[in-house]
């Protein structure tokens, strides 16, 4: 069994985005993903190890960041650590 994705929630720029996913055990996580050719460095992104690229398709998921009971969890948590989604669902 796959994750099923939860929210998904876009950088601003399109070039990343959060997924809030049920993991295959219940739980709950977010993961993180970058479209092919952007940010493929970013440590976080599996793209980074491999050696070709598919501009404009997004890359493989990141890993689970975190585990949590609920899905609003894994958002808040999402959300106190990627500057970019925290500014755009709590702009000032």
């Amino acid at each position: 069994m796959d994750d099923r994705v939860v929210q998904t929630f876009t950088s601003p720029d399109g070039n990343e985005r959060i997924l809030i996913v049920q993991r295959p055990d219940g739980r709950y996580s977010y993961r993180r993903q970058w479209l092919w050719g952007i940010i493929t460095n970013h440590p976080d992104s599996p793209a980074r190890d491999l050696n070709y690229e598919r501009v404009g398709e997004w890359a493989p998921l990141g890993p689970y960041l975190g585990f949590y009971d609920c899905a609003e969890t894994a958002k808040w948590e999402a959300l106190g650590r990627i500057e970019w989604l925290s500014a755009t669902l709590n702009p000032n």
